[in-house]
């Protein structure tokens, strides 16, 4: 018995969770090229505050 392909670590946690449903990969891909595109999509300002939050979920020390 084989066991299914688990993505890396560094994919962790949307690489595995993202197997789990269908077009959440594709799904996740397009808003992350939506709040990070040079096309104006996301305001400068937004794209900060989703930084910094990310920053502060994670840990990141400043």
């Amino acid at each position: 018995m084989t066991q299914p392909a688990r993505p890396r670590v560094r994919e962790a946690p949307f690489g595995y969770t993202t197997t789990l449903v269908p077009g959440a990969k594709e799904a996740l891909a397009a808003f992350s090229a939506a709040i990070w595109s040079d096309e104006g999509t996301i305001p400068p300002r937004t794209k900060e505050l989703v930084f910094l939050r990310t920053s502060i979920v994670n840990k990141c020390e400043g």
